[in-house]
C-alpha cells in the first residue's frame, strides 16, 4: 500500500539506438541523470523522521498492579499507552489506555483485578520499530496491520531500549505528510526532467549541427583525396615518361663514349702513320742528297711529304686531345644520368606508396563519411524522440 503512496515518479529510459552514432548523446543523458535527477531521490521521504512525532510514555515492570497503572491513566491524561518493560529497558508487552479501560470499568473489575499484574491486559504481539527506521517502512508496517491490532501504538526502540511510541494519529499524518512529499517530489522531478529533456534537446541539436558539419567536411575530404589521387596517378605517368627518357639518354651516353674510343684509336693510328711518312720523308730527303742534281726534284716531293705528316700529326694531336675532352664530358654525363636514374626509381616507390595512401584515405574517407550520415541520422531521430518527451512532460 505504501509503495503505491511514495512510489518514485518514472525516469523515461535512454531510446535504443545504435551505441557507436550515440555514444556522445546517451553519455551527455546519463551524465544529467547522475548528477541532476538521482540526488534527490527518497530526500524528503528521509527527512521526515520518526523522531519528530515520538511520545514518551512510562515503562513499567511486571509488579506494578492494575490499581498502580489505573491511578497512572487518570493522572496523566495525555497517556495514549504505557509499555511493559524488563530490568534493561526492553518493551515486552503494550497496555493501551482504551482497551484497559474497558477492562476496568466492569462492575467487579475493581475487586478482580486491582491487586493483579497489569501485565494480564498487555500485548505482547505488539508493533516495535527502531526509532532510526526510514518513515515509509514504519508508516507501510502500521498501516499492514488487521483487526485492533490497527488502533495500536507502534513501540520506538533506541538500541534495544524503549524510546516511546508513535500514535495511530500521528501514523497517519505521517502517511499524509509522505504522500505530499512525493507528490511534491514528482512535480518537481517532473518539472526538473522537463528542463533535463531541453537541454538533452539543445545537446541534441548541438551533435546534428557538429554531424551535418562532419558530413559535409568528409565528403569534402573524399572529393579532394580523390582528386589527389587522380593528379597523383598523372604524376606518376609523367614520371615514368621521363623515367625512360632517362634510360633511354644513359644508353645514348654509353654509345657515344664507345664511338668516341673507336674514334681515338682511328686517330691514334693516323698519327702511327703521319709519323711513319715522316720518317720515309727524311729518308727520301737523305737519297735525294746524295743523287745530286738528279734528285732534287725527288727532294722537294720529299720536303712536301714531311710537311704534310708533320701537319697531320698536329690535327691527329688535336683531334685527340678534343675526343679526350668529349670523352671525358660523356662520362661524367653517364655517371650523372645514372644518379638521376637512381634517384628516380627511388621516387618510383615513394609515388607508389603514396598512391596506395590515397586510396586507403579515399576508403577511409567514404567509411567515415557514411558514419557521419548515420550519425547524423541518429541525431534526427534523437531529436524527434526529445520533443516527443518534452511535448508529454508539459500535459
Amino acid at each position: 500500500m505504501l509503495d503505491m503512496l511514495i512510489r518514485e515518479p518514472e525516469i523515461m529510459q535512454p531510446v535504443d539506438i545504435e551505441k557507436e552514432n550515440k555514444q556522445a548523446i546517451i553519455e551527455h543523458v546519463d551524465q544529467i541523470i547522475a548528477t541532476e535527477v538521482e540526488p534527490h531521490i527518497h530526500t524528503d521521504a528521509k527527512e521526515l523522521r520518526l523522531r519528530h512525532y515520538v511520545i514518551t510514555v512510562p515503562a513499567i515492570r511486571a509488579q506494578e498492579t492494575c490499581r498502580d497503572t489505573f491511578v497512572r491513566f487518570k493522572r496523566q491524561t495525555h497517556l495514549p499507552c504505557i509499555v511493559l518493560c524488563d530490568e534493561q529497558e526492553r518493551p515486552e508487552g503494550l497496555v493501551m489506555r482504551e482497551q484497559f479501560y474497558r477492562h476496568m470499568a466492569s462492575r467487579f473489575a475493581s475487586e478482580l483485578y486491582d491487586t493483579r499484574s497489569t501485565v494480564m491486559f498487555s500485548q505482547s504481539n505488539m508493533l516495535v520499530m527502531d526509532i532510526d527506521t526510514e518513515a515509509w517502512i514504519v508508516v507501510d508496517a502500521a498501516l499492514a496491520r488487521e483487526g485492533d491490532s490497527f488502533y495500536e501504538c507502534v513501540v520506538l526502540i533506541d538500541q534495544e531500549r524503549l524510546a516511546g511510541i508513535v500514535t495511530i494519529r500521528d501514523i497517519m499524518e505521517l502517511s499524509n505528510h509522505l504522500q505530499l512529499a512525493t507528490e511534491q517530489r514528482r512535480i518537481s522531478s517532473l518539472h526538473d526532467t522537463r528542463q533535463f529533456v531541453e537541454q538533452i534537446g539543445e545537446a541534441v541539436k548541438v551533435v546534428q549541427q557538429a554531424a551535418q558539419a562532419s558530413h559535409q567536411e568528409l565528403h569534402l575530404m573524399k572529393q579532394q583525396t580523390i582528386s589527389g589521387q587522380h593528379d597523383l596517378n598523372q604524376a606518376h605517368q609523367q614520371f615514368q615518361q621521363v623515367q625512360q627518357l632517362v634510360v633511354r639518354q644513359r644508353t645514348l651516353a654509353e654509345q657515344m663514349l664507345d664511338y668516341t674510343g673507336q674514334a681515338s684509336k682511328v686517330v691514334h693510328t693516323v698519327t702511327d702513320l703521319a709519323g711513319q711518312s715522316n720518317m720515309l720523308a727524311l729518308n727520301a730527303s737523305i737519297e735525294a742528297a746524295r743523287a745530286k742534281a738528279a734528285g732534287q726534284g725527288f727532294a722537294v716531293v720529299a720536303e712536301e711529304m714531311r710537311k704534310l705528316s708533320s701537319h697531320i700529326t698536329t690535327l691527329s694531336t688535336d683531334v685527340n686531345r678534343l675526343l679526350t675532352g668529349l670523352g671525358e664530358m660523356i662520362g661524367q654525363s653517364a655517371s650523372s644520368t645514372h644518379t638521376t636514374e637512381t634517384v628516380m626509381d627511388q621516387s618510383m616507390i615513394y609515388i607508389q606508396q603514396a598512391n596506395q595512401l590515397f586510396g586507403k584515405m579515399t576508403v577511409e574517407a567514404e567509411q567515415a563519411s557514411q558514419n557521419a550520415e548515420q550519425l547524423m541520422k541518429s541525431a534526427d531521430q534523437a531529436d524527434h524522440l526529445t520533443s516527443i518527451v518534452a511535448q508529454a512532460l508539459q500535459r
